[in-house]
């Protein structure tokens, strides 16, 4: 299976799939659909979202199985030779070996497996093409407006060598506007600078969350990031106009809800200020107890021979398009490394280890 899974993730590899080529975009999801075409009893659905492909398979005609394997194609931007797969002793470099193309090989294989059973589990598989970019025509569209979705949802894409990521941060980014009165620098008295509303606001709001440092070595806690501020035209002249960009993260039991609750109050005492959400996503909690997380870690911990800790993810993941709507989601990855950076690579023995644990995962009763 070595060789089968590290070939197909070559091929991957190969397709220049950034979230702008959308003609590679498309390629790779006729690729997948191709290489599965003679599964038996195998169901495709293709979508097309804003020019974004995306593909859902599944053995029975259903959107919401017992558990939806999750995986995306689309990959940053990279330098021509990193899209050219090399092999050095068990590593495999390449754009997206990691992220997460290695991953989508493995369910891949998995499917083309599964085949052979006379029972077909009730599992679903989802490809998308928008993840590095949102996910806003992927799997946001396809859970909100298509229903898709699991029972137990597993996304190949996150925590480091098999780690199992059961908590994720909310995100809330949001951009405020400010308006003042101009006059000359010289007069300010006669003025009212946006600039200063806006340096008012942000450190209001920024009281809502835990100074820094704040104690805790993971730093589980809301944060923010103030990271652009637009004003003023002239050293000499009152600003009239400016906006700022904040970038929130939140933890459990917080949600967007709370978080927008908290900037309307905050601007409610400053006239003259509006505010506009640019993305957001409530966290990602599954309980440990969860039946499903607890047999995936058996399983895992089986095969890995060791034990497989839980964990928890800073960055914002596809894991909360489910999570928000009830459903348990495990995220985890084989191992690799420089994921967005040059010489992305993979472990193949690990990608085998992954074929293992989701094969038994699934076959176990």
């Amino acid at each position: 299976m070595k060789e089968e899974i590290a070939v197909l993730l070559e091929k991957l590899i190969q397709f220049k799939s950034t979230s702008s080529n959308l003609p590679e975009l498309k390629n790779i999801i006729d690729f997948v659909e191709n290489f599965l075409s003679d599964v038996p009893d195998l169901i495709a659905r293709r979508y097309v979202v804003s020019g974004k492909p995306s593909i859902y398979l599944s053995y029975y005609n259903t959107y919401h199985p017992d558990i939806l394997f999750v995986g995306h194609l689309d990959v940053v931007d990279a330098r021509e030779e990193d899209f050219v797969p090399r092999r050095e002793g068990d590593l495999l470099y390449g754009r997206g070996s990691i992220d997460m193309k290695g991953s989508c090989a493995v369910i891949m294989e998995m499917i083309r497996e599964l085949s052979k059973e006379s029972q077909k589990p009730n599992v679903g598989f989802l490809f998308t093409t928008d993840e590095e970019i949102g996910s806003e025509n992927g799997v946001k569209y396809l859970v909100e407006k298509e229903g898709i979705g699991g029972e137990f949802v597993i996304i190949p894409d996150g925590g480091e060598d098999f780690q199992l990521v059961v908590e994720g941060k909310g995100v809330f980014h949001v951009k405020i506007v400010a308006k003042g009165k101009a006059t000359h620098g010289s007069r300010i008295f006669n003025g009212e600078n946006a600039l200063d509303k806006l340096v008012s606001i942000y450190n209001e709001i920024k009281s809502h969350f835990h100074p820094e440092p704040c104690g805790d070595p993971d730093h589980w806690h809301n944060t923010i990031n103030l990271g652009k501020m637009i004003g003023g035209d002239s050293v000499n002249r009152v600003p009239d106009y400016a906006e700022m960009y904040l970038d929130i993260r939140f933890v459990h039991p917080f949600t967007v809800q709370k978080m927008e609750e908290m900037i309307k109050e905050v601007l409610s005492k400053y006239p003259d200020t509006q505010y506009e959400l640019i993305s957001t996503g409530n966290t990602v909690f599954t309980s440990k107890d969860n039946p499903y997380l607890m047999k995936y870690k058996r399983i895992a911990e089986s095969i890995l021979k060791r034990s497989v800790p839980f964990t928890k993810e800073h960055g914002a993941t596809d894991g909360r398009f489910f999570s928000e709507r009830g459903m348990a989601v495990l995220i985890t990855a084989p191992k690799g490394g420089n994921i967005h950076g040059n010489d992305e690579w993979v472990n193949l023995n690990s990608l085998v280890d992954l074929f293992n644990i989701f094969l038994r995962f699934v076959k176990e009763k």
